[in-house]
């Protein structure tokens, strides 16, 4: 039952591992776009922030915070990667 259970285990991670595999090939070869999707989206969030801010008196954004530190995480991780 063991050995069932392992062979089991090993093809739902190799099937797992070709799903991500896949998935990482797509991300790559529209990576530009989805950093542009993700800068519109930071901007459209930003003047969205603001015009929050205008009406009322907030505390910090920190969702907006964490948007743009992960945007910025993204480019990094994009120019490291193409650098190497």
């Amino acid at each position: 039952m063991l050995a069932v259970a392992l062979s089991g285990a090993a093809s739902g991670v190799v099937l797992f591992a070709d799903y991500v595999g896949e998935i990482h090939r797509l991300l790559h070869g529209n990576e530009y776009w989805i950093l542009a999707a993700s800068a519109a989206l930071v901007i459209t969030g930003g003047w969205m922030e603001l015009q929050s801010r205008r009406r009322h008196n907030h505390g910090f954004p920190w969702l907006f915070a964490f948007s743009v530190f992960c945007f910025f995480a993204n480019v990094t991780m994009i120019v490291l990667h193409r650098a190497s």
